[in-house]
């Protein structure tokens, strides 16, 4: 087996669209980008990369087969070098007197008696460990690794600090007639564009640099240092191997924190595909169910902090069935899900499901959808 991790970086701005329409019709004259790439667009793109290195015919049913047996994990965030990952939906961030940031912690709460609510039967509502003071503040959306990694061994001792995301670039532009070769009256159309580098001026000057990180394993050699084509208007991307040690491995204080414990949380690094939608399809009825990484390890669900559904669509490029491929709808990379352990040794988790991915389908675990991150309540 073949295993790199890979860092990729893109030589001009990338757009990474959202699926929502976007032509000459009123309303969708403007193409916005996602903060970060779906892991289906970035596994796409590393096994278009493979497959044009192994010189292989995309005609042929096998080179499909193939391909899509190259299994990709992530993208993760990276800047200035360092893992960043989606805000946990169970974090509450807000500011007290005097502009510093504190965290309260979504936690499950047994309605007492008398009171209900509308969730699933078996599913606990959540409330906040402190009193919030305020509205949230911006520029809480991205975490370090270090203070995630705070956050999933001892909430009390996570004070994230405001990561702002990759600069959002916007361009106007004018519909052109194909048969005249000048632009139509009228015709104007707005592109959003994300910024791999971005230069802040002021006090603190300084640069940063954005990029992509996915580790990639196959069956065969992949060659696949080098530029290639990504995201929307096909712009150029580089891709050249990194160490190992890159790719984020489970933390001492999380191993040990999972070593003694019988509740365990799951945090989505990427967005995830479930059967249930919302829940897993691997917890039965009872929420009852074991981790694809972790078969002998059973978990009961009691609580979840969902964010608003996400949708994935895109074209499919195959010559027997060329167009829109069906709307999945995803679990957004930072939902928060809470168990009770069951059955097993949740000591697995750090050493097998450590950013491992957790949706139903092997294919989409393939592809990079539903990495866990996991770690106490």
């Amino acid at each position: 087996m073949s295993e790199q991790v890979l860092r990729i970086r893109a030589v001009d701005s990338l757009l990474f669209r959202d699926g929502r329409p976007f032509g000459a019709e009123i309303g969708s004259q403007f193409a916005q980008t996602l903060p970060c790439p779906y892991p289906s667009t970035v596994a796409g793109f590393i096994r278009t990369l493979a497959g044009n290195r192994w010189g292989l015919d995309w005609a042929e049913e096998s080179t499909i087969q193939q391909v899509l047996g190259i299994r990709v994990q992530g993208p993760l965030l990276e800047r200035n070098g360092e893992t960043v990952f989606r805000a946990p939906a169970d974090a509450v961030v807000f500011e007290q007197a005097g502009g510093r940031a504190r965290v309260a912690a979504l936690r499950p709460i047994e309605p007492a008696q008398g009171e209900g609510c509308d969730l699933p039967d078996g599913v606990m509502p959540l409330m906040p460990d402190t009193a919030v003071e305020g509205k949230p503040p911006k520029g809480y959306d991205l975490w370090r690794c270090q203070t995630l990694s705070r956050w999933l061994s001892d909430p009390s001792a996570a004070v994230p600090e405001q990561v702002e995301g990759m600069e959002v670039e916007e361009r106007v532009h004018v519909a052109i007639d194909d048969e005249k070769g000048t632009s139509q009256e009228s015709l104007l159309f707005s592109v959003q564009f994300l910024c791999f580098e971005r230069y802040r001026w002021g006090e603190a000057e300084r640069r940063e640099e954005w990029s992509l990180l996915v580790r990639v394993s196959s069956e065969q050699p992949l060659p696949l240092e080098g530029v290639g084509l990504l995201g929307g208007e096909k712009r150029i991307a580089t891709v050249e191997p990194v160490e190992a040690q890159r790719w984020p491995s489970c933390p001492p204080d999380v191993y040990e924190a999972l070593g003694r414990t019988e509740k365990v949380r799951l945090v989505l690094a990427t967005p995830a595909i479930f059967s249930g939608g919302w829940k897993p399809g691997w917890l039965g009825d009872n929420l009852q169910g074991s981790p694809p990484s972790a078969p002998d390890l059973k978990l009961q669900l009691v609580s979840a902090a969902v964010r608003r559904r996400e949708a994935v669509s895109g074209w499919d490029y195959r010559k027997d069935r060329q167009g829109p491929k069906p709307v999945r709808w995803l679990a957004p990379a930072g939902s928060v899900y809470f168990f009770r352990v069951i059955g097993g040794d949740p000591l697995v988790l750090a050493e097998d499901g450590w950013l491992q991915a957790v949706c139903d389908d092997p294919q989409h675990r393939r592809d990079g959808y539903g990495l866990a991150l996991w770690g106490i309540w």
